[in-house]
């Protein structure tokens, strides 16, 4: 979150990620994530000892990248299923990551400001709020799970820290040539590890990310 909110502060009215249907700036994305990390925090209050896992469907939508980011906002891993799975199948797959369902909280359905040019949008009550219920940016914990996923086969449940994570990402967005602004397509599905890590090598690039994936493997670039 801390490289998401340092880029919606700079250039919050860029755009962040785009769905087939719907777009989101950084702007927007830092609030919004904010507001469902902490709405996750106070409605799994009682997992923080242990920090279970939470579940959410990646289903290349706007709302489904915010509650991702809005889980590790919170402090808990996240485990993206994939949205086309059928609803058997998700919950097997949840079930066997020891996840909690984050679909179970109901989110508040306030509008999001807007980001703005002069810059003090931030300033806005919304903002203070889920910065302080959401938790302010913090030092990387490396240990501390971000990431939990189903092997392939019978390898079970594979847990990406913090550090693994942005390391990955940082690699990426170098090896990509990612910069603010630039356009990238992500090459798979966010419910996988290569998908999310591209999706999070794009936002804490300032990249405008796209949902679609060609199968190629790492992101294309758009020119």
């Amino acid at each position: 979150m801390a490289a998401i909110d340092r880029i919606a502060r700079s250039a919050g009215s860029s755009v962040a990620f785009v769905s087939d249907t719907d777009s989101i700036t950084y702007g927007e994305l830092a609030v919004s994530a904010r507001q469902r990390g902490a709405a996750l925090v106070r409605a799994h209050s009682p997992d923080r000892i242990g920090r279970a896992p939470l579940a959410v469907v990646s289903d290349g939508s706007v709302d489904s990248v915010i509650s991702m980011i809005g889980v590790l906002a919170s402090g808990h891993p996240l485990f993206a299923v994939d949205g086309d799975l059928p609803l058997v199948a998700r919950n097997a797959l949840v079930a066997a990551a020891g996840a909690v369902p984050a679909a179970s909280v109901m989110f508040e359905d306030t509008p999001v400001p807007s980001a703005t040019d002069d810059g003090v949008w931030w300033e806005s009550p919304e903002w203070d709020r889920g910065m302080t219920e959401g938790g302010s940016p913090t030092a990387l914990d490396s240990w501390r799970p971000a990431l939990v996923v189903i092997g392939p086969g019978t390898s079970g449940r594979v847990t990406v820290t913090q550090e693994e994570l942005m390391l990955a990402a940082t690699d990426l967005g170098m090896r990509v040539g990612l910069a603010p602004g630039t356009g990238y397509d992500m090459s798979r599905p966010a419910s996988t590890i290569a998908g999310f890590v591209s999706l999070v090598a794009g936002l804490v690039t300032g990249s405008t990310v796209g949902a679609m994936h060609d199968g190629t493997g790492g992101g294309t670039l758009l020119r």
